[in-house]
């Protein structure tokens, strides 16, 4: 499942303005992807077109449960 991430919506993360780093945890069937962007206005403009990549890719079939994204500023 990492592997896939990292091919198939991992390197358009990077990728993207803003992003600053982030982790991808993963126990059984259930994942939690955490990015660090340089700024709320950053995270929102990539959030979609990640979301779309992801919708597009092999991972949602290995999912327990759909996507979901949160915003949180730290």
């Amino acid at each position: 499942m990492a592997a896939l991430w990292g091919e198939q919506v991992g390197r358009f993360e990077r990728a993207a303005p803003g992003f600053q780093g982030g982790v991808l945890l993963r126990e059984g069937v259930c994942l939690l992807a955490v990015s660090c962007w340089d700024g709320r206005p950053s995270a929102e403009a990539a959030l979609e077109p990640l979301l779309d990549r992801m919708a597009s890719s092999d991972l949602t079939d290995l999912l327990a449960e759909p996507p979901s994204c949160r915003l949180r500023a730290l």
